[in-house]
């Protein structure tokens, strides 16, 4: 997402035509940025540093070696963790891709075998990169079908890639207890499922361990959220989207470390002038004018993402696990309807006091998209400025920079 990435990328893309060589080098390179963050992060030992550190190592877990299971953003990375596989996201690879500007060769190859461009640029270039064979050790792949029509199709193709079956968590629209029991069974039913293609027992201490670091986690976050209402943590936009990536892959001790850290801080944060903007969905994964914009000392501060916060109305029990990971699910505001979504946005709108809301249409995302124009209406409601942004999360080519900074630099003029 910086500059040495792409600068990264171009040398990388110059062995494009030899894999091997391509693959080593993104190795090398995620192994010496992982190092490189796990350095700052240990040093500055503040919260945005962990969460950089948290989001580059599951994306590094990719090429390591280490076993992996390729996942969505809202599969529960809990059962994962219980069979000792790192969760990893396919939407995730595909941002990383798009920080080098190499997301192109993938996106290439998915649509040599037929993928529409006018799928989303996350699908296919995840699909891409495994095309590529650019992966190593991926033991499962694992989807819901939260919020996005393409997630099975698209990993059901990835998992032949590896001679896996799919394992697919049907995850309902709307919360009761019928809805909670049914993906609480499911789980139970995975878990068989992995069992017998991994050849190998579910550690249910594993499971709690990491249930009981998730507790630590959001427990403290909720109690910190008034604090950072009203002493927001200044963070680069791209921290934002690390932040609600880590969240839903794998909020694991690096994700601990960040809270704890956060916690310190917001004993000495204190209040700025800068104007407050809430960020809807998800931003550009490549280095954009939008990071310029909205950078940590810039005038006007992304204060929150709607991503980072979507487990809010969730708490977490370890007693009953299978049940807590299925309410977490369920409780999400984007799933039932888009007046639950529009109703969660305003909600984070008025706590963190924002001067105004930055909606990202990612193409090809109909999930998202489709509702805005419900929820400028109830932003215009609350007269609080709303922009609707288009553009691609991956495709670096899509828009231009001086497409955003015009739009951008038009809304904020309102708000000053």
């Amino acid at each position: 997402m910086s500059k040495k990435s792409v600068a990264y990328g171009k040398f990388v893309r110059l062995f494009w035509n030899k894999p091997t060589v391509a693959r080593n080098l993104l190795t090398l390179g995620l192994k010496l940025e992982h190092a490189r963050r796990k350095v700052v992060a240990t040093i500055r030992n503040d919260f945005s540093s962990w969460v950089d550190f948290a989001a580059l190592s599951i994306v590094a877990s990719a090429f390591s070696g280490e076993e992996i299971a390729l996942v969505n953003l809202f599969f529960p990375s809990e059962i994962m963790a219980g069979f000792g596989l790192k969760s990893v996201s396919a939407e995730g690879l595909a941002g990383m891709l798009a920080a080098m500007h190499l997301e192109d060769f993938a996106l290439a190859r998915a649509e040599s075998i037929g993928v529409s461009k006018n799928i989303c640029s996350f699908h296919r270039a995840g699909l891409g990169l495994n095309l590529l064979n650019m992966l190593k050790n991926v033991r499962a792949v694992a989807v819901t079908n939260m919020l996005c029509d393409g997630n099975v199709p698209i990993f059901r193709t990835i998992a032949s890639l590896y001679g896996l079956k799919l394992v697919v968590l049907d995850v309902p629209r709307s919360f009761d207890e019928f809805n909670v029991d049914y993906v609480s069974r499911q789980l139970e039913t995975i878990i068989h499922e992995l069992e017998n293609q991994l050849n190998r027992r579910f550690d249910w201490e594993k499971f709690q361990q990491q249930m009981k670091i998730e507790s630590e986690i959001f427990g403290a976050l909720r109690e910190l959220y008034p604090k950072l209402c009203e002493r927001p943590l200044r963070m680069h936009l791209y921290q934002h989207v690390n932040l609600l990536y880590t969240i839903h892959v794998r909020p694991d001790f690096h994700l601990l470390k960040a809270v704890r850290a956060l916690e310190r801080e917001l004993k000495t944060e204190t209040n700025n002038d800068a104007k407050r903007i809430l960020w809807m969905h998800l931003s550009p994964y490549y280095d954009s004018v939008l990071n310029d914009i909205f950078s940590k000392d810039s005038s006007f501060r992304i204060v929150a993402s709607e991503l980072s916060w979507d487990w809010l109305n969730w708490e977490t029990d370890t007693q009953h696990p299978f049940r807590s990971i299925a309410e977490k699910l369920l409780l999400n505001p984007l799933l039932d309807g888009a007046g639950k979504r529009a109703e969660f946005a305003a909600k984070l709108a008025k706590d963190f006091r924002v001067h105004g809301v930055v909606h990202f249409n990612h193409f090809g995302c109909k999930q998202s998209s489709g509702s805005v124009e419900l929820i400028k209406n109830v932003f215009d409601e609350l007269r609080i400025p709303f922009l609707s942004l288009d553009g691609d999360c991956v495709d670096h080519t899509s828009s231009t920079s001086e497409q955003f900074k015009t739009r951008v630099q038009a809304f904020l003029e309102m708000i000053k």
